[in-house]
């Protein structure tokens, strides 16, 4: 059932323009928001970003915080280590003086094939700069968790800030060492169901545009034909829903104009099968 969801995720609705252009163009429809899938990470990391962003150009000063424990066999246990430390950490005087919130995105990386490296990026408002907050955070972060005294804390500033939100919003995991190993890849996905890996904390805790940013349930989007522009002509409500069931994206490349428009690539289209009828102006599943 999940590797048809992820195998199906990703395929492009076909629609064809009626204005007399001929265009033919995908548009993505379904979603399966599992986090092994390479499409899903991707747009989730965009939207992510998307929702970051604003709400850390309101932070006085915003850091970035990585908290990392020792290497281990077993992701569970490593994985336990490192949130029960970061939420021992997060209730310390040190934290609440000077601390009020951000948002912990988790990483599970795998090195070599036995050992699992899970950690957390942050990014937290501070009234301390960062050297300071580093030293302090050092100290207690060995002193929680006995193995680690891995911590790193940067500003983020100016022009940095955009690129830096993208980079930590990218990936929850870097697991391209593993697919091949189904043992590995059912560890990951095991724990990864269990909880959250995108958690706001302090006074980002409830924010309404945070919610929902870590769902994995698939998502099926509905474009009205009134709402699509054919990437060609612009004209608006041609664009019709062509039958069969569309494309792989292996077979398309996006249109490059950012319409959210895919188009094929160098395969031939058979435009007498794509024009033979004339489908429903609603996109379904």
């Amino acid at each position: 059932m999940r590797a048809s969801r992820v195998r199906s995720c990703g395929r492009l609705a076909a629609y064809v323009c009626e204005s007399g252009c001929g265009t033919v163009a995908g548009r993505n429809a379904y979603h399966c928001k599992d986090r092994l899938c390479p499409y899903c990470a991707a747009r989730r990391g965009a939207q992510l970003a998307e929702k970051f962003l604003p709400l850390i150009q309101e932070m006085a000063n915003p850091l970035l915080l990585t908290l990392t424990v020792k290497n281990g066999p077993h992701l569970a246990e490593r994985g336990r280590h490192l949130l029960a430390n970061a939420k021992r950490l997060r209730r310390q005087k040190v934290w609440k003086d000077h601390i009020p919130g951000g948002i912990s995105v988790e990483e599970v990386a795998h090195g070599g094939v036995t050992h699992w490296h899970p950690h957390l990026h942050m990014v937290i408002d501070s009234d301390l700069p960062a050297p300071a907050l580093y030293a302090l955070l050092r100290a207690a972060w060995h002193a929680l968790t006995g193995d680690s005294f891995i911590v790193d804390v940067r500003p983020l500033t100016g022009d940095d800030l955009p690129a830096a939100v993208r980079e930590l919003c990218k990936y929850t995991a870097k697991l391209s060492g593993i697919v091949h190993y189904p043992a590995l890849v059912g560890e990951f996905t095991r724990y990864a169901a269990r909880h959250r890996m995108v958690v706001p904390f302090g006074n980002c805790h409830g924010r309404a545009e945070l919610a929902d940013v870590d769902a994995e349930t698939p998502e099926v989007e509905h474009f009205e034909a009134e709402e699509l522009a054919c990437p060609s002509c612009a004209a608006v409500g041609t664009m019709r829903r062509a039958p069969g069931r569309g494309w792989s994206k292996a077979e398309a490349i996006p249109d490059g104009r950012g319409s959210g428009w895919w188009v094929r690539g160098n395969t031939p289209v058979d435009w007498a099968r794509v024009l033979q009828s004339r489908p429903s102006r609603t996109i379904g599943t």
